[in-house]
């Protein structure tokens, strides 16, 4: 590789940095124009315009931006294939026996084989967004399956490539190598057990704590262009399952660099979130959503924690009043933010003697019926959770407290409380009265009691009550059969048991609780969420385990 090109490889990555640097300072406009004015030809500026066409198309997920999305990125590979290692037939047959010299690449192959692997998983990942028939999910399988094959060839370049030349070109590679291989193990860990044992027969791996290794390790090249992708990454991985300190250094870093970034403001109120510190959150979200109009998409994001900030709050006015700014502007379920509308009102009627809402409540829960969408001839989960719900109030009416606890349940709003008793014991004291109210009633279903004690005992065990909180999953285990018609309570009671058994390092009981809760239930109402909350706690509690019989090692 001449000079020339060396040179023109460097510079195209460290613009490559500033665009990204003027991305994460909400210079959107400036970032488009320069990248529009670049040529047809150059790989890495092409590259960029995808990947940011990528992101914005995957947080709209509307179909003209998906669309715009795949063009871009299919005349990235376009190039791909023209700066790729070109192999002749005789050294393809020959792979088989012995593998290709490494060295004879040049960096613009290198690059190419990288930029390539990347592509073709953000195409998998389109694909499925944009069409969810079994003929999408087979293509999106093959461009994953490609995307894999070209990521182990660019790690056996890493690991055994001599001619580098350039030590910033090496690390510029390297940066990509550890963001696309651990962001592949990251997602693929989080797939449910049954499709990661279909995938590992075919090939494919996910290991959880290697993908985040690799992803902390690509951060840490701080001059690499992925290093603020995989930022972006870790920070929207789960930001509770990873180390606290790790999680806000990295905040902390992007804070000061990108004061007024939003997406480095969304993420810090994520974490203030976490941490149940909610009115900090609030003001982080509001400033991210005043900052900018460029991509709406990030107003979203922000008005979804918005609702479930205020909704702790019991400021059910401007919780309503978000949802419904989302289901106006947001297209991803309509069904969902109608439905928390309605029930927000109904808090707000039952809190403030708002009887004059009793209409809006009643008008607004038929309409979510009507909201329902169908992705390859079957309704979303959850929406079928949220139709059944409003089915039910529209004919038989139900109690605000239990419409919004069940709602805090299934999108894990407790998570935000943290362990903070000035959040919790308000919604325990809610709690605690209405099960009293419904015990005392001559015609009691144990179904709304059910439901209640499934929130409560999460409640507990936010606040380290484990005792508290496995007496109310346990009663809701041993009432089953008192349960009439809200059959998934006792497979997430189970769920949970695992759950508060994990935490309190009792993992016998843990795992006991997490298999009943995975196998011993079937056909009901949000089970994919038990699935996947199953197959992380059970992760979880190998890692646990792990780390003892490793420290009894070393004792």
């Amino acid at each position: 590789m001449c000079a020339t090109e060396t040179l023109a490889l460097i510079s195209g990555l460290r613009e490559s940095n500033e665009l990204f640097d003027l991305f994460y300072a909400n210079k959107f406009d400036e970032v488009k124009k320069r990248l529009d004015m670049k040529s047809k030809e150059d790989l890495t500026m092409l590259h960029a315009r995808g990947f940011l066409s990528f992101l914005y198309a995957l947080l709209a997920s509307e179909p003209m931006d998906i669309a715009r999305a795949i063009e871009d990125i299919e005349q990235t590979l376009k190039c791909c294939v023209k700066k790729r290692n070109q192999k002749s037939l005789f050294q393809n047959l020959s792979s088989f026996w012995w593998k290709a010299d490494v060295d004879m690449f040049t960096n613009n192959e290198v690059f190419a084989e990288l930029i390539y692997a990347e592509c073709q998983i953000m195409m998998g990942l389109l694909t499925f967004f944009s069409d969810q028939s079994l003929m999408s999910l087979v293509r999106a399988a093959l461009r994953v399956n490609s995307s894999n094959h070209s990521f182990k060839i660019c790690e056996t370049i890493l690991n055994e490539r001599n001619s580098w030349k350039s030590s910033e070109i090496k690390m510029q590679f390297e940066s990509g190598v550890l963001n696309g291989i651990g962001t592949f193990n990251l997602v693929v860990s989080m797939l449910p057990t049954k499709i990661l044992k279909l995938l590992t027969f075919v090939g494919f791996s996910g290991d959880k704590d290697l993908g985040l290794a690799m992803i902390k390790r690509c951060t840490d090249l701080k001059d690499g262009v992925r290093s603020r992708v995989a930022a972006l990454t870790i920070q929207g991985f789960r930001l509770c399952e990873i180390e606290s300190e790790y999680i806000d250094s990295l905040v902390n870093e992007y804070r000061a660099k990108f004061p007024s970034g939003v997406f480095v403001l969304f993420f810090s109120a994520k974490r203030h979130l976490i941490k149940g510190e909610i009115n900090e959150a609030k003001e982080e979200f509001l400033k991210c959503i005043a900052l900018q109009d460029s991509w709406k998409q990030v107003h979203n994001i922000c008005n979804w924690d918005l609702v479930w900030c205020f909704a702790l709050q019991c400021d059910w006015q401007n919780a309503s009043s978000r949802a419904l700014k989302l289901r106006e502007e947001c297209d991803y379920s309509r069904a969902t933010n109608e439905y928390q509308f309605a029930v927000f009102k109904m808090m707000q009627m039952e809190e403030e003697n708002r009887n004059d809402l009793q209409s809006v409540i009643d008008m607004s829960m038929r309409f979510v019926i009507k909201l329902k969408k169908r992705l390859a001839g079957k309704t979303v989960p959850h929406e079928k959770f949220i139709c059944t719900r409003a089915a039910q109030y529209v004919q038989n009416g139900r109690e605000p407290i239990i419409a919004l606890m069940e709602l805090f349940y299934i999108w894990n709003i407790f998570s935000m409380t943290s362990n903070k008793e000035s959040i919790i014991k308000p919604w325990l004291d809610k709690v605690d009265k209405k099960i009293s109210e419904l015990k005392e009633r001559e015609r009691r279903q144990f179904d709304d009691i059910a439901v209640l004690l499934l929130a409560k005992g999460v409640l507990h065990r936010n606040k380290d009550d484990n005792e508290v909180a496995v007496k109310c999953f346990q009663t809701i285990i041993d009432s089953e059969k008192k349960i009439e018609s809200e059959t998934y309570v006792a497979p997430h009671a189970a769920l949970e048991l695992g759950i508060t058994y994990l935490k309190w390092r009792k993992f016998d009981q843990s795992k006991a609780w997490l298999e009943k809760a995975k196998c011993g239930y079937e056909k009901f109402l949000n089970e994919s969420i038990v699935n996947l909350r199953v197959t992380a706690a059970l992760r979880r509690l190998k890692q646990l385990k792990d780390e003892e019989s490793e420290k009894v090692m070393h004792e």
